[in-house]
């Protein structure tokens, strides 16, 4: 298996099936519309053509006001982020580890981009509490004001990674 930028000429879209429909209808007709655009890049990790999971990235900021405690910053109104905008595992590879490998391969791409760039972390938006429970098992912490919606410090992603 490999991660690899979504291709639509390579990757089978249709056959994809998460089972949350509003995740597997953006793979099939909204992804590459984005990622042309230049709004977002898409992940994939395929097996052939066989798409296993995907994920998508994109520049993003929180207001200020709304970062946790403790994560302090006085000088600047909106902080910069990347955005986890979708994350999805096919219902035919769930419950092993995909998801992980994923996530741990988005850390990876934020730690990249953080070294070009400046980003306090990741932020992304969680479909549901399951979803919550899921980024929370990583450090990811609620934003204020938000229900779903929780960001993760490149501090945070850097021990990750490490270990």
């Amino acid at each position: 298996m490999l991660f690899e930028h979504l291709n639509p000429k390579k990757h089978d879209r249709k056959s994809f099936d998460c089972g949350v429909e509003i995740l597997n209808l953006y793979l099939q007709r909204g992804a590459n519309q984005d990622q042309r655009r230049s709004l977002t890049k898409v992940y994939v990790l395929a097996e052939g053509k066989r798409v296993v999971g995907y994920y998508s990235i994109s520049a993003h900021y929180v207001a200020r006001d709304n970062l946790p405690n403790d994560i302090k910053l006085a000088s600047y109104k909106e902080v910069p982020f990347l955005l986890l905008g979708r994350l999805a595992v096919d219902k035919d590879y769930q419950g092993h580890g995909y998801g992980d490998a994923l996530i741990f391969h988005a850390f990876k791409t934020t730690l990249e981009a953080a070294e070009k760039v400046g980003i306090l972390g990741m932020v992304v938006d969680a479909k549901n509490e399951k979803a919550v429970s899921f980024y929370e098992g990583f450090g990811f912490k609620r934003l204020q004001n938000f229900t779903n919606r929780l960001v993760l410090p490149l501090s945070v992603m850097k021990t990750l990674v490490k270990s």
